[in-house]
């Protein structure tokens, strides 16, 4: 499962893995060779690439300190907060995100994309709708929570059983969840206990997409 082009840059490709080992998404002979790789000449020489940049900007960092914000700014942000919270909640205290609006995240494989519906901090869950085009893979994770798909449209092949639309799937935490394919397209939605799923990880991987995809819009 490729996420990026063949023409893809050694550096692109560590972000990328970097991501997909974060997300716990690697398996069987991916992750043996991750593994390989984290102590062969190539992965030392990467990790020394990386250290590099993080030493250079650390140094740039320290030569240019932060200037403090004036006790007015202070004031101004602290008196906008407490009106905001005062404040009634937009919409009446209705919350909606229509078929067009929200941002969507890709996957790794380029077929497979997400859209955060609820991510309260409050909240013990995350609901996620899920799209697939056809052939698209879902990367293999381990569930630390419960986690329920219900299939809206299309096919996901998951687990041994091919799931179509309405139908339902409880996965138990403590469970590991292997390669699903939705082979049709499809289109479902997650609900997935908070620490399922590494923010950060989802995070840094559709930065890394969006910057390459960024850079090639560039003319040479």
């Amino acid at each position: 499962m490729t996420a990026t082009p063949d023409n893809s840059s050694p550096r692109d490709l560590a972000a990328e893995f970097a991501a997909l080992t974060g997300l716990d998404a690697l398996d069987g002979a991916d992750q043996a060779a991750m593994e390989h790789c984290g102590e062969c000449p190539l992965g030392r020489a990467v990790r020394a690439m990386l250290g590099y940049d993080e030493t250079v900007a650390t140094m740039t960092a320290a030569s240019h300190p932060p200037v403090p914000a004036p006790e007015s700014a202070k004031a101004a942000i602290l008196a906008r907060i407490s009106g905001e919270k005062a404040a009634e909640p937009p919409g009446g205290g209705y919350f909606f995100i229509g078929d067009q609006d929200g941002e969507w995240t890709p996957l790794p494989g380029g077929k497979v994309r997400l859209k955060v519906l609820s991510d309260l901090p409050g909240a013990p869950h995350t609901m996620v709708l899920l799209e697939a085009d056809p052939g698209g893979v879902f990367f293999p994770h381990a569930h630390k929570g419960m986690e329920e798909v219900f299939l809206i449209s299309g096919d996901l092949e998951t687990e041994g059983r091919t799931l179509r639309a309405g139908d339902y799937l409880r996965a138990a935490p403590g469970t590991r969840h292997h390669k699903a394919v939705s082979h049709q397209g499809c289109r479902a939605i997650l609900v997935t206990a908070r620490d399922n799923h590494p923010r950060r990880a989802i995070g840094a991987y559709g930065r890394l997409v969006r910057s390459l995809r960024s850079l090639r819009r560039k003319p040479s």
